[in-house]
């Protein structure tokens, strides 16, 4: 989220752009695979958040998908492992690395200043490696006790709700720097991207109840917590922390998967 992915074909400014330009950013903003993109303005880039949960359930389905084929060869512990990898090179690792810098930054740095210079610093702090361990292993040990079809459907609800996650965020929360692809984002204030997701992921929420609901409350809940905590700390939201939400609410939603659903 800090920049648009690199090696992306680059479309030229046209005055009116296809329909479809706010999923091809969303693609391209959500995963290292190809999509066309282009230089758009504020209103084109919040447009795209609308169909952050439909990324969020195309990775799911994917990763879902290859795991149903991974368990007749492998047993669950093992099959977590890949899932994780392939999940972490289909995104890049934006948002683990996300997770990293926030997590030196907010809590290495002793003003708004100090923080927001950590976190630009490319090298991981001890924060930053406490946060990626933990987030790490409880993801493998939520993920290594679901198996089957009780995955893929864990999966395609985890994924789409962190990335809602980041779209209303990006929506509610100021940004904590006046540049950056976070700033750009603030600079629309068009409200209706936001109601998209939020409504795609309730009918998703409905389908898949009660594990849906649960997880659509505890995503909603830790993104308004997580935001005002981040905004008191850093004056505000950077590309870093809506990676870094995401990340924690993906890990959250798992642990009440494993309660939930685990046989």
């Amino acid at each position: 989220m800090t920049s648009v992915p690199p090696n992306v074909p680059e479309i030229p400014v046209q005055n009116r752009l296809p329909w479809w330009a706010p999923v091809g950013l969303a693609w391209s903003f959500l995963t290292i695979m190809p999509a066309p993109t282009w230089t758009p303005g504020p209103r084109t880039l919040m447009a795209s958040t609308a169909f952050f949960p439909v990324i969020g359930l195309a990775l799911g389905g994917l990763l879902g998908g290859v795991g149903l084929l991974l368990d007749h060869l492998l047993s669950s512990g093992p099959v977590a492992v890949l899932l994780l990898a392939g999940e972490a090179v289909l995104t890049g690792g934006l948002h683990f690395d996300g997770l990293l810098d926030t997590a030196d930054g907010v809590f290495g740095g002793r003003t708004i200043e100090h923080r927001l210079e950590i976190m630009k610093d490319s090298r991981v702090g001890a924060f930053g490696a406490v946060a990626g361990v933990l987030a790490l292993l409880g993801a493998y040990t939520c993920l290594a006790n679901l198996d089957g079809l009780t995955r893929l459907l864990v999966l395609v609800v985890t994924l789409p709700m962190s990335r809602w996650a980041m779209a209303l965020a990006l929506a509610i929360f100021p940004a904590a720097r006046s540049v950056g692809l976070g700033a750009t984002f603030r600079q629309s204030r068009i409200a209706w991207p936001a109601l998209i997701a939020t409504a795609s992921v309730v009918l998703l929420a409905w389908f898949t109840r009660p594990f849906g609901v649960v997880a659509l409350i505890l995503a909603g809940l830790i993104m308004l917590a997580g935001g005002w905590y981040l905004t008191r700390r850093l004056g505000g939201l950077s590309g870093d922390c809506y990676g870094a939400l995401a990340v924690v609410i993906e890990v959250a939603v798992l642990y009440v998967a494993v309660g939930m659903l685990r046989n």
